[in-house]
C-alpha cells in the first residue's frame, strides 16, 4: 500500500483520488501522494508512473464504484487501483 494520503474516507467509505491532466483533459488515478512535487498515478493507458503535480488540476475524491462512469476511467485504471490497494 502507498504511504501517501490516497486512503481517504468519509463515513467509512474508501474514496479514490483523481486528477485531471491540464492538456489532455483526462483523469488519472492517484495511487500515492507523498505531498512533494510528484505523485504516483495510473494513466488512462494503464501505465503507473510518477508525474509532476503542476501538470494537473486539483485532486477530486470520488466513490471508486462510480468513478469509471462519472469520470471516464478506463477498466485498466480501475483494475490497477484495486490491485494496488488490496495488497
Amino acid at each position: 500500500m502507498g504511504m501517501g494520503i490516497t486512503w481517504k474516507t468519509i463515513t467509512g467509505v474508501l474514496l479514490m483520488e483523481l486528477v485531471k491532466n491540464k492538456i489532455s483533459d483526462k483523469y488519472f488515478v492517484v495511487l500515492d501522494d507523498a505531498e512533494d512535487n510528484n505523485f504516483l498515478v495510473v494513466t488512462p493507458e494503464g501505465k503507473v508512473k510518477p508525474l509532476e503535480r503542476h501538470l494537473f488540476g486539483p485532486q477530486v475524491l470520488v466513490d471508486p464504484l462510480d468513478a469509471s462512469l462519472t469520470h471516464n476511467l478506463t477498466i485498466r485504471q480501475v483494475d490497477i487501483y484495486r490491485e494496488y490497494f488490496s495488497e
